[in-house]
């Protein structure tokens, strides 16, 4: 009984998503994940890679290039950019969205898609500057891609995960030298 209810319940999901204009993809994961996404770049695909710990409600983001990372720990507010070349830390506050730079205000649904082999569904909303871009979402919170109002590809997982993720990629290196953050452009 209970499982033709989780069974029920998957499977009428979409359509209460699509029923409902005021439904929003979840804030964060709700699961823990892996994935491997590309961003595409004049010299070839770059490799960038998210894991979410649901535990620790907190994201470890592996951009292109080595040597650098950043956690965003969302239980406590704050987002740290990890240089280990000069074996230091930024610290600086979180970011509202966990998405980089969806400001995510509205979302409207506009259809659905299979990314990475996960299905998803488009959701238009905007940039953090107030561009309209397309957002591949699955139903449990996570970005497959992420597009252009023009269809222009910004970044797009290639593999998805789901297995509990080790908790030590969160932990910020104690021995690493603080440095303040830079100064946000036009502050007052």
């Amino acid at each position: 009984m209970i499982r033709r209810i989780v069974l029920a319940a998957a499977l009428l999901a979409p359509a209460l998503a699509a029923a409902q204009p005021s439904y929003k993809p979840p804030p964060t994961p709700t699961r823990d994940v892996d994935v491997m996404y590309e961003i595409p770049t004049q010299e070839g695909p770059a490799p960038q890679r998210l894991r979410f710990s649901l535990m620790r409600q907190a994201f470890r983001i592996d951009p292109p290039g080595r040597g650098l990372y950043v956690i965003v720990d969302q239980a406590r507010g704050r987002m740290y950019t990890v240089r280990e070349d000069e074996r230091s830390v930024i610290d600086m506050a979180a970011p509202s969205a966990w998405m980089p730079g969806i400001h995510g205000g509205n979302f409207r649904r506009r259809g659905d898609d299979t990314v990475a082999g996960q299905p998803c569904t488009d959701w238009e909303t905007s940039d953090s500057e107030r561009r309209t871009v397309l957002v591949c979402m699955t139903l449990d919170g996570v970005m497959l891609r992420a597009r252009t109002a023009q269809g222009a590809t910004l970044i797009i997982a290639k593999t998805v995960q789901y297995a509990p993720v080790d908790e030590q990629i969160f932990l910020v290196p104690g021995s690493y030298r603080r440095l303040a953050p830079p100064p946000i452009p036009n502050a007052r």
